[in-house]
């Protein structure tokens, strides 16, 4: 009921996704179960997130800011490309529930700011194609990875990504190739030099090396985190079985597109792996291909039954999962 709902009323979908969203926040903000973990030792720009720590209500009123700036960004570029062969306000649903599932989610971190960057990143790829020269697009693509990773440490992987967009959607061209490498170590330059001149004392990079070298890693789950991991993990099972046999149901350009984003899993999963905090916000890159892969099955599926039970299991994961 509540799925065939959203589909005949996309801004429906989208006021509701908003207003969950807030609710999640503002009841995880008034209601703070423990006080999150720094998380400032995996990114270049440590000293920011350090001081930005201190201001508790800034930083989740910019933590929510991004995470809809970045939702309304993923879903207009999926419109706008006609991704889905139709206009929806689905993968800004999905991608604000998935990023707002867990209390740890609940902030400005760097994860997040990367994962914007990502999106950028992606829609210059996709606006490379087909088009005679590309250089000014690839170039970008790079640099918003390259800014992810400033952001991020472990986004630094993203750039294979690139590299496989440039297989699926262009010609070899050796140009092309050394433009993303180029745009990608270019805020470097900027974030090494900022650091050497406002920040010569600050001790990142040992913060750095110490936390990849010396941090170990403790897993341990509640029952609301298992009940809402098992969910998220039938419901994306189900989505992924049915977004991999739909790929060829497309246009060309969103079959390329379609595939890489599964190539994006094995490496948002790398990132995880790379990472050295294993909680929910190493987790939060798949939430970019996640919110469209989910997107995709809610969307497009015909069964009546199923995808109202995964629907409404999901929205009840997470409101379990943030309030008990």
């Amino acid at each position: 009921m509540f799925l065939k709902i959203f589909k005949t009323n996309p801004l429906l979908l989208l006021a509701f996704g908003i207003l969950l969203c807030a609710g999640l926040w503002a009841f995880t903000v008034l209601h703070p179960a423990q006080v999150a973990r720094p998380y400032t030792d995996i990114t270049l720009l440590a000293p920011f997130f350090d001081r930005i720590h201190d201001f508790p209500v800034v930083k989740e009123i910019l933590g929510f800011a991004i995470l809809l700036l970045e939702a309304g960004i993923w879903n207009r570029i999926v419109n706008r490309h006609s991704l889905l062969r139709q206009t929806t306000w689905f993968p800004f649903f999905f991608m604000v529930i998935l990023l707002s599932c867990r209390t740890s989610l609940v902030g400005f971190y760097p994860a997040l700011v990367s994962s914007l960057f990502l999106v950028l990143a992606v829609n210059k790829l996709i606006s490379a194609y087909m088009k005679e020269r590309a250089l000014s697009e690839v170039f970008d693509s790079g640099f918003f990875v390259g800014i992810a990773t400033i952001f991020y440490i472990p986004s630094m992987v993203f750039l294979v990504l690139l590299w496989i967009g440039l297989l699926l959607l262009r010609t070899i061209n050796w140009r092309e190739w050394a433009c993303t490498i180029i745009g990608f170590l270019l805020p470097f330059v900027f974030t090494f030099t900022y650091n050497l001149v406002f920040n010569p004392n600050y001790p990142w990079y040992n913060k750095i090396t110490s936390e990849f070298l010396y941090h170990s890693v403790h897993l341990s789950f509640s029952w609301e985190q298992i009940t809402i991991m098992m969910i998220i993990f039938l419901t994306a099972t189900g989505s992924l079985w049915f977004y991999v046999n739909r790929i060829t149901d497309n246009v060309v350009k969103s079959q390329k597109f379609w595939t890489l984003l599964l190539w994006f899993i094995p490496i948002a999963a790398l990132s995880i792996l790379i990472c050295p905090e294993k909680d929910s916000r190493a987790f939060s890159l798949l939430a970019i291909p996640g919110s469209f892969i989910l997107s995709a099955y809610f969307l497009k599926t015909k069964a009546k039954l199923l995808p109202e039970l995964l629907f409404l299991s999901l929205l009840v994961g997470v409101i379990i999962s943030m309030i008990f």
